[in-house]
């Protein structure tokens, strides 16, 4: 059995649920560790809405959602519990004791407050000290894999977390990591009249350079993963955007002073989250 700490995933009786469920399994079985599913009721909500005509929910219709889809996928190594409480409060909680923690983008239980809540609630959710990861409706279990992680590339030492986890993923995997660096261009840049190359963009040399110097360490330690990198004039949540629809995972990090660092403050997160065609992961820098 594996003394790894789990991969904890939140369930809460959605279609989303389910499919970060799934999600979960998979990465379970890559890094050989257990899975705990936990379930949260928030009693505060049910005493607000109201109770069903069957009494208040005790959870186990989840619980067996669950189990099936489990038993589907052929995965029977997890632990599935219910607990109360406000969901972000309690995912975050046993997240101390996990490896990761996953949530499905939407849910009928609250569970997308983690991310795309109000501020408060984000700024809380992504305090956690491991990755989070997001898992979309529109992500397909199904689907072949294409081989090919996508990281969002600032500078920052922060952001080195970010492809620290992009890096190891794809060693275990063998997919690609591509590093993108999303480039605003200001209207106040001189004009392309003095540019000593007009042909040629002043800022992609900058974003060359940062690229270099960033992913270089990471090239040479894990020499067996091929890795690209290339920079690009637009908005990060349009980049990533667009680079999520050919990608199995879009990593991010959680504490930034550039451009993916707004995700931290929730308003990239939302525009990211809502519009990415895969899993979102997001990565935190550990404070000590």
């Amino acid at each position: 059995m594996s003394t790894q700490e789990p991969v904890l995933v939140g369930i809460d009786g959605s279609r989303d649920g389910l499919i970060a469920l799934t999600w979960a399994a998979s990465y379970a079985t890559l890094h050989d560790a257990p899975l705990h599913a936990v379930h949260v009721i928030d009693d505060d909500r049910q005493l607000s809405t109201g109770s069903s005509s069957d009494g208040p929910d005790d959870g186990s219709e989840v619980i067996d959602d669950a189990l099936h889809e489990l038993e589907r996928i052929g995965f029977r190594t997890a632990s599935l519990e219910v607990r109360h409480g406000h969901p972000a409060q309690v995912l975050l909680e046993l997240s101390k004791h996990a490896q990761a923690l996953v949530v499905g983008r939407r849910g009928m239980g609250g569970f997308a407050e983690l991310v795309l809540g109000s501020t408060s609630q984000v700024c809380t959710a992504l305090a956690t000290d491991v990755p989070l990861i997001v898992v979309p409706d529109t992500w397909d279990p199904a689907a072949p894999a294409r081989g090919r992680i996508v990281v969002g590339v600032d500078g920052s030492s922060e952001g080195q977390e970010a492809l620290r986890f992009a890096f190891e993923l794809g060693e275990t995997t063998g997919a690609e990591v591509h590093g993108v660096h999303a480039i605003e261009v200001r209207e106040s840049y001189p004009d392309p009249n003095v540019w000593v190359d007009p042909s040629r963009q002043p800022w992609i040399d900058t974003a060359d350079e940062l690229l270099t110097r960033t992913l270089e360490g990471w090239t040479e330690k894990y020499p067996d993963v091929r890795a690209e990198s290339r920079a690009v004039t637009d908005h990060p949540v349009l980049v990533l955007a667009r680079e999520s629809q050919d990608a199995d995972l879009v990593v991010v990090g959680g504490i930034g002073r550039t451009a993916f660092s707004e995700l931290r403050m929730g308003s990239v997160a939302r525009g990211l989250l809502y519009h990415s065609h895969c899993p979102v992961a997001v990565v935190h820098h550990q404070e000590h």
